[in-house]
Protein backbone atom coordinates (compact mmCIF):
# COMPACT_ATOMS: atom_id res chain seq x y z
CA UNK A 1 0.00 0.00 0.00
CA UNK A 2 2.86 2.42 0.80
CA UNK A 3 4.11 2.36 -2.80
CA UNK A 4 0.67 2.91 -4.34
CA UNK A 5 0.47 6.65 -3.71
CA UNK A 6 3.08 9.38 -3.86
CA UNK A 7 3.74 11.10 -0.53
CA UNK A 8 2.26 14.58 -0.03
CA UNK A 9 5.35 16.72 0.37
CA UNK A 10 3.55 19.69 1.96
CA UNK A 11 1.99 17.43 4.60
CA UNK A 12 5.36 15.88 5.38
CA UNK A 13 6.88 19.34 5.85
CA UNK A 14 4.00 20.43 8.09
CA UNK A 15 4.50 17.39 10.31
CA UNK A 16 8.23 18.10 10.45
CA UNK A 17 7.48 21.66 11.62
CA UNK A 18 5.08 20.41 14.31
CA UNK A 19 7.65 17.91 15.55
CA UNK A 20 10.36 20.58 15.69
CA UNK A 21 8.08 22.94 17.63
CA UNK A 22 7.25 20.08 19.99
CA UNK A 23 10.95 19.57 20.59
CA UNK A 24 11.85 23.26 20.99
CA UNK A 25 8.73 24.51 22.74
CA UNK A 26 8.79 27.73 20.72
CA UNK A 27 10.87 29.11 17.87
CA UNK A 28 11.10 31.87 15.29
CA UNK A 29 10.25 31.00 11.66
CA UNK A 30 13.89 31.51 10.62
CA UNK A 31 15.02 28.98 13.26
CA UNK A 32 12.42 26.48 12.11
CA UNK A 33 13.40 26.94 8.47
CA UNK A 34 17.06 26.21 9.23
CA UNK A 35 16.33 23.28 11.53
CA UNK A 36 13.86 21.63 9.15
CA UNK A 37 15.65 22.37 5.89
CA UNK A 38 12.68 24.28 4.51
CA UNK A 39 12.96 27.65 2.80
CA UNK A 40 11.66 30.60 4.80
CA UNK A 41 8.74 31.50 2.49
CA UNK A 42 7.43 27.93 2.60
CA UNK A 43 7.86 27.88 6.37
CA UNK A 44 5.67 30.98 6.76
CA UNK A 45 3.01 29.46 4.47
CA UNK A 46 3.02 26.19 6.39
CA UNK A 47 2.77 27.97 9.74
CA UNK A 48 -0.16 30.06 8.48
CA UNK A 49 -1.92 26.89 7.31
CA UNK A 50 -1.31 25.09 10.60
CA UNK A 51 -2.52 28.15 12.52
CA UNK A 52 -5.85 28.04 10.67
CA UNK A 53 -6.26 24.50 12.00
CA UNK A 54 -5.46 25.64 15.58
CA UNK A 55 -2.28 23.55 15.60
CA UNK A 56 0.25 26.37 16.04
CA UNK A 57 0.05 29.85 17.52
CA UNK A 58 2.20 32.97 17.12
CA UNK A 59 3.14 34.78 20.32
CA UNK A 60 2.11 38.48 20.30
CA UNK A 61 5.09 39.33 22.52
CA UNK A 62 8.03 38.10 20.45
CA UNK A 63 6.43 36.69 17.25
CA UNK A 64 7.77 33.22 17.94
CA UNK A 65 5.58 30.18 17.27
CA UNK A 66 4.48 27.39 19.59
CA UNK A 67 2.06 24.47 19.59
CA UNK A 68 -1.60 25.45 20.01
CA UNK A 69 -4.43 23.70 21.91
CA UNK A 70 -5.62 21.98 18.72
CA UNK A 71 -2.61 19.68 18.95
CA UNK A 72 -4.47 17.86 21.72
CA UNK A 73 -6.56 16.30 18.99
CA UNK A 74 -3.39 14.66 17.71
CA UNK A 75 -1.34 14.00 20.83
CA UNK A 76 -0.86 14.79 24.49
CA UNK A 77 2.26 16.86 23.81
CA UNK A 78 0.84 20.21 24.91
CA UNK A 79 1.40 21.19 28.54
CA UNK A 80 -0.62 23.49 30.78
CA UNK A 81 2.28 25.98 30.72
CA UNK A 82 2.11 26.21 26.91
CA UNK A 83 -1.59 27.01 26.97
CA UNK A 84 -1.22 29.49 29.82
CA UNK A 85 1.58 31.29 27.98
CA UNK A 86 -0.62 31.83 24.94
CA UNK A 87 -3.45 33.29 27.02
CA UNK A 88 -1.09 35.41 29.11
CA UNK A 89 0.63 36.88 26.04
CA UNK A 90 -2.67 38.19 24.70
CA UNK A 91 -3.62 39.85 27.99
CA UNK A 92 -0.14 41.29 28.56
CA UNK A 93 -0.34 43.02 25.18
CA UNK A 94 -3.63 44.58 26.37
CA UNK A 95 -2.00 45.65 29.64
CA UNK A 96 0.90 47.47 27.99
CA UNK A 97 -0.99 50.60 26.79
CA UNK A 98 -2.33 51.07 30.33
CA UNK A 99 1.03 51.00 32.12
CA UNK A 100 3.57 51.50 29.29
CA UNK A 101 6.23 49.74 31.37
CA UNK A 102 7.14 46.23 30.16
CA UNK A 103 5.81 43.03 31.71
CA UNK A 104 7.05 39.45 31.87
CA UNK A 105 5.28 36.18 32.57
CA UNK A 106 7.41 33.55 34.26
CA UNK A 107 7.00 30.04 35.65
CA UNK A 108 9.11 28.06 38.08
CA UNK A 109 11.56 25.81 36.29
CA UNK A 110 14.95 24.36 37.17
CA UNK A 111 15.36 26.33 40.37
CA UNK A 112 14.49 29.75 38.94
CA UNK A 113 11.76 31.66 37.15
CA UNK A 114 11.77 31.11 33.39
CA UNK A 115 10.40 34.03 31.37
CA UNK A 116 7.90 32.56 28.90
CA UNK A 117 6.28 35.75 27.59
CA UNK A 118 7.32 39.41 27.59
CA UNK A 119 6.26 42.80 26.24
CA UNK A 120 9.75 44.30 26.44
CA UNK A 121 10.11 44.66 22.69
CA UNK A 122 6.92 46.76 22.54
CA UNK A 123 7.45 49.01 25.56
CA UNK A 124 8.87 52.51 25.02
CA UNK A 125 10.54 52.27 28.43
CA UNK A 126 12.44 49.01 27.96
CA UNK A 127 16.17 48.75 27.37
CA UNK A 128 15.85 45.03 26.58
CA UNK A 129 14.22 43.27 23.64
CA UNK A 130 14.92 39.54 23.88
CA UNK A 131 13.66 38.41 27.29
CA UNK A 132 11.82 35.17 26.53
CA UNK A 133 13.92 32.23 27.71
CA UNK A 134 15.85 34.18 30.35
CA UNK A 135 15.81 33.22 34.02
CA UNK A 136 15.14 35.34 37.09
CA UNK A 137 16.18 34.28 40.63
CA UNK A 138 13.40 32.66 42.63
CA UNK A 139 13.98 34.48 45.94
CA UNK A 140 15.19 37.82 44.60
CA UNK A 141 12.75 38.59 41.78
CA UNK A 142 9.22 39.96 42.19
CA UNK A 143 7.84 37.08 40.12
CA UNK A 144 9.66 34.49 42.20
CA UNK A 145 8.48 35.98 45.47
CA UNK A 146 4.90 36.15 44.19
CA UNK A 147 5.06 32.48 43.19
CA UNK A 148 6.57 31.39 46.52
CA UNK A 149 4.01 33.35 48.55
CA UNK A 150 1.08 31.91 46.58
CA UNK A 151 2.27 28.29 46.57
CA UNK A 152 1.15 25.76 49.11
CA UNK A 153 3.64 24.83 51.84
CA UNK A 154 4.55 21.47 50.29
CA UNK A 155 4.98 22.87 46.79
CA UNK A 156 7.00 25.81 48.11
CA UNK A 157 9.33 23.46 49.97
CA UNK A 158 9.90 21.43 46.80
CA UNK A 159 10.71 24.59 44.83
CA UNK A 160 13.18 25.72 47.47
CA UNK A 161 14.91 22.35 47.58
CA UNK A 162 15.38 22.42 43.81
CA UNK A 163 16.61 26.02 43.88
CA UNK A 164 19.02 25.34 46.77
CA UNK A 165 20.63 22.48 44.86
CA UNK A 166 20.87 24.40 41.58
CA UNK A 167 23.59 26.71 40.32
CA UNK A 168 21.28 29.73 40.59
CA UNK A 169 22.71 32.96 42.00
CA UNK A 170 20.30 32.74 44.93
CA UNK A 171 20.85 29.07 45.78
CA UNK A 172 22.13 29.97 49.25
CA UNK A 173 19.12 32.23 49.83
CA UNK A 174 16.77 29.39 48.89
CA UNK A 175 18.47 27.17 51.46
CA UNK A 176 17.98 29.78 54.22
CA UNK A 177 14.49 28.95 55.48
CA UNK A 178 14.37 31.86 57.92
CA UNK A 179 15.11 34.29 55.09
CA UNK A 180 12.51 32.66 52.86
CA UNK A 181 9.90 32.68 55.64
CA UNK A 182 10.45 36.41 56.08
CA UNK A 183 10.18 37.08 52.33
CA UNK A 184 6.99 35.04 52.07
CA UNK A 185 5.42 36.77 55.08
CA UNK A 186 6.31 40.21 53.72
CA UNK A 187 4.91 39.35 50.28
CA UNK A 188 1.67 37.94 51.69
CA UNK A 189 1.21 40.98 53.93
CA UNK A 190 1.88 43.36 51.01
CA UNK A 191 -0.42 41.47 48.66
CA UNK A 192 2.03 41.36 45.75
CA UNK A 193 5.61 40.42 44.99
CA UNK A 194 8.20 43.19 44.93
CA UNK A 195 11.93 43.52 44.34
CA UNK A 196 14.41 46.37 44.19
CA UNK A 197 17.53 45.54 42.21
CA UNK A 198 16.94 41.83 42.73
CA UNK A 199 17.65 40.82 39.14
CA UNK A 200 19.33 43.95 37.78
CA UNK A 201 20.73 46.77 39.90
CA UNK A 202 18.78 49.57 38.20
CA UNK A 203 15.48 47.73 37.95
CA UNK A 204 12.55 47.28 40.34
CA UNK A 205 9.39 45.24 39.83
CA UNK A 206 6.01 44.34 41.24
CA UNK A 207 4.28 41.05 40.44
CA UNK A 208 1.13 39.00 41.03
CA UNK A 209 0.75 35.21 40.89
CA UNK A 210 -1.34 33.50 38.22
CA UNK A 211 -3.57 30.62 39.34
CA UNK A 212 -5.16 28.06 37.05
CA UNK A 213 -6.86 24.69 37.40
CA UNK A 214 -4.66 21.77 36.44
CA UNK A 215 -6.14 19.71 33.62
CA UNK A 216 -4.76 16.61 35.27
CA UNK A 217 -6.37 17.08 38.70
CA UNK A 218 -8.69 20.08 38.46
CA UNK A 219 -6.98 21.60 41.50
CA UNK A 220 -6.41 25.35 41.37
CA UNK A 221 -2.71 26.07 41.84
CA UNK A 222 -0.16 28.78 41.15
CA UNK A 223 1.18 28.39 37.62
CA UNK A 224 3.41 31.45 37.39
CA UNK A 225 3.44 35.22 37.84
CA UNK A 226 3.14 38.42 35.80
CA UNK A 227 5.23 41.46 36.65
CA UNK A 228 5.60 45.10 35.75
CA UNK A 229 9.21 46.25 35.74
CA UNK A 230 10.50 49.81 35.88
CA UNK A 231 13.61 51.85 36.58
CA UNK A 232 14.37 52.34 40.26
CA UNK A 233 15.00 56.01 39.52
CA UNK A 234 11.50 56.44 38.05
CA UNK A 235 9.41 55.49 41.08
CA UNK A 236 9.38 53.54 44.31
CA UNK A 237 7.69 50.18 44.80
CA UNK A 238 4.86 51.91 46.64
CA UNK A 239 4.38 54.46 43.86
CA UNK A 240 4.36 51.71 41.24
CA UNK A 241 1.73 49.80 43.20
CA UNK A 242 -0.42 52.90 43.63
CA UNK A 243 -0.29 53.65 39.91
CA UNK A 244 -0.36 50.24 38.31
CA UNK A 245 -1.29 47.43 40.69
CA UNK A 246 -5.01 47.59 39.88
CA UNK A 247 -4.32 47.33 36.14
CA UNK A 248 -2.00 44.40 36.78
CA UNK A 249 -4.60 42.75 39.01
CA UNK A 250 -7.31 43.17 36.37
CA UNK A 251 -4.97 41.60 33.80
CA UNK A 252 -4.27 38.60 36.02
CA UNK A 253 -7.94 38.15 36.91
CA UNK A 254 -8.83 38.09 33.20
CA UNK A 255 -6.10 35.51 32.55
CA UNK A 256 -7.36 33.32 35.38
CA UNK A 257 -10.98 33.63 34.26
CA UNK A 258 -10.13 32.74 30.66
CA UNK A 259 -8.11 29.74 31.67
CA UNK A 260 -10.77 28.50 34.08
CA UNK A 261 -13.42 28.80 31.35
CA UNK A 262 -11.19 26.95 28.89
CA UNK A 263 -10.56 24.16 31.38
CA UNK A 264 -14.21 23.59 32.34
CA UNK A 265 -15.21 21.43 29.32
CA UNK A 266 -12.22 19.15 29.76
CA UNK A 267 -12.78 18.85 33.50
CA UNK A 268 -16.49 18.15 33.00
CA UNK A 269 -15.81 15.43 30.43
CA UNK A 270 -13.32 13.75 32.76
CA UNK A 271 -15.62 14.02 35.76
CA UNK A 272 -13.01 16.02 37.71
CA UNK A 273 -14.28 18.42 40.37
CA UNK A 274 -12.42 21.73 40.08
CA UNK A 275 -14.04 23.39 43.03
CA UNK A 276 -10.87 23.52 45.11
CA UNK A 277 -9.83 27.04 46.05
Amino acid sequence: MEGTYKPVRALERGIVLLAELGRRGRAAPSELARACGIDRTTTYRLLATLARQDLVLRSPSDESWSLAPGVRRLSEGLSDHDEISNVVAQEMVRLLPLVRWPSDFGTFEGGGVLIRESTHRYSPFSIHRAMVGRYRPLTRSAMGRAILAAAGAEERETMLEIAARSDAVDAADAADRRLVARLVAETQARGYGASIGGSEAAISAIALPVHAPSRATGQRRVMGAVNIIFFRSAMTIEEAAARHLESLRACVETIERRFTEAAEPALASSGTDDGAA
